[in-house]
Formats: structure tokens, C-alpha cells, sequence
């Protein structure tokens, strides 16, 4: 995998510029700029998409209170919509309500029926108030998206060290650095725009895989899987 060292030093040869030997704590201009743009770049290509590699799962068990306290990991950007589930009644948990639904939810007369969750300060709320040891879950995308090279996991939320490693695709990342650079020195970069968006739309949209879609309904070869009673002698008394 690249670290930060290499996608700085690949740029630098892309632009036509001195290829620096240290990234991290360097005072040529040129440098600094480039770590700034990538630490830019590499942020913005990761609010930009629930990408496989920054997905993860929290599971908890609840309390029974309101607020479930300490549930929303560090490394918490958003929710993947529509993964919040209530495991024990196996219930699909919504929200996030906005704060005018909550309220509203609150303050009704009749309790809430269907599992409601929503974020505030940091904290989850969720109504009716949980069955305690009940065993919840949902999908999250990372802010973390910079590991320490030799990592299995990241860990950082931007490079802190020039061996630091992206789990975003490098490339992407390069492609990025080009583009801002050429418009932060005040060059013609439209060219080079276009490339990285077309460069992230491909990207995107083989990210983590995508089910087939047929437009005529279910195949014979490929059925839609359905409740199924076996063959045999049904005593219907």
C-alpha cells in the first residue's frame, strides 16, 4: 500500500515539481502545501460516500433509559441509513428523527410504539425507552481513514507520520492532489477535475459490489426466496 511519502512524492512528479524525502515536518513551501491538500483531499473523499472500507457495525445492549449512553463510537461520522436494528424483537429501528419529530414524539399522549432513535450532544435517544439487555445494532461510516503502516485496521483521522497509510484508494487520493494543487497556484486544473470525478463516480460505483436488477421480475434460474411448505400428509383436523 502507498504511504503518504509515496503519494506526495508521486504527485510532485506529476506536476513537474522537486520530489521531497520527507513529508511530515517539512518547511519547503511546496511540501507543506501538498500535505495540506492531502489531508484535504483525503477527508473530503470520505464525507463523500459510505465507502465498504470505512463501514463498520456497533452493537450494544441497552439500558433501560432514554439515552443509551457511550453507544456512539469515537470514530462516528453518520448512520448508513435503514441498518438500525432491534436484534432481540428483531424490529427495524427508526430514525434518525429530526428534532421538531422528537419533540412531537415526547410530547404525544400515547406512548410510541415503533422502536424511534435520535442523535443529540453526542449521545443516542431512543423511544420507547428500551428493554434493558436487549441487544441492538446499526452501521456506521468512519472518520478514521489513516492507518500506521503494518496496521489492520485505520486508526487516525488524517496522516499524522510519512509512513501512514489511506485505506481510501490511493489513486483517488492522487488524483485529488493534482487537481487542488493546480488551482491553488492559480493553473488551468479543469482537465484535471474532470478526470478525478470521473475517477471517483467508477469508483464509487463498484465500491463494495451492487445487486443484480432485473427489470422483467424474478428469473426461474435465480427465484426470489419464499416460505416453502414440505411435501407430506397434513393432518388437517
Amino acid at each position: 500500500m502507498s504511504s503518504l511519502v509515496d503519494i506526495v512524492g508521486d504527485v510532485a512528479t506529476r506536476i513537474g515539481i522537486h520530489v521531497p524525502a520527507a513529508v511530515v515536518g517539512s518547511s519547503d513551501p511546496n511540501t507543506r502545501l501538498l500535505l495540506a491538500l492531502t489531508q484535504q483531499e483525503g477527508r473530503d473523499l470520505a464525507s463523500r460516500h459510505p465507502w465498504q472500507v470505512l463501514t463498520k457495525e456497533k452493537t450494544f445492549t441497552a439500558t433501560a433509559t432514554e439515552e443509551q449512553a457511550n453507544v456512539i463510537p469515537a470514530d462516528f461520522d453518520r448512520f448508513v441509513d435503514s441498518t438500525f436494528w432491534n436484534r432481540t424483537e428483531n424490529r427495524l429501528v427508526l430514525g434518525p428523527v429530526s428534532a421538531v419529530d422528537w419533540q412531537a414524539l415526547k410530547s404525544d399522549r400515547i406512548q410510541a410504539v415503533h422502536d424511534t432513535f435520535r442523535q443529540r450532544g453526542n449521545s443516542l435517544y431512543m423511544l420507547p425507552t428500551p428493554t434493558a439487555g436487549a441487544t441492538y445494532a446499526f452501521e456506521y461510516v468512519s472518520t478514521y481513514w489513516v492507518g500506521l503502516t503494518g496496521s489492520t485496521t485505520a486508526t487516525l483521522d488524517e496522516f499524522a507520520g510519512d509512513t501512514d497509510i489511506p485505506y481510501l484508494d490511493a489513486e483517488l487520493i492522487r488524483l485529488g492532489v493534482v487537481w487542488r494543487y493546480l488551482r491553488a497556484r492559480g493553473l488551468d486544473y479543469a482537465e484535471a477535475f474532470q478526470s478525478y470525478e470521473l475517477a471517483v463516480k467508477r469508483k464509487i460505483g463498484r465500491d463494495g459490489g451492487s445487486p443484480t436488477l432485473n427489470m422483467s421480475g424474478p428469473s426461474d434460474r435465480y427465484p426470489i426466496p419464499r416460505a416453502t411448505i414440505p411435501d407430506g400428509s397434513w393432518n388437517l383436523s
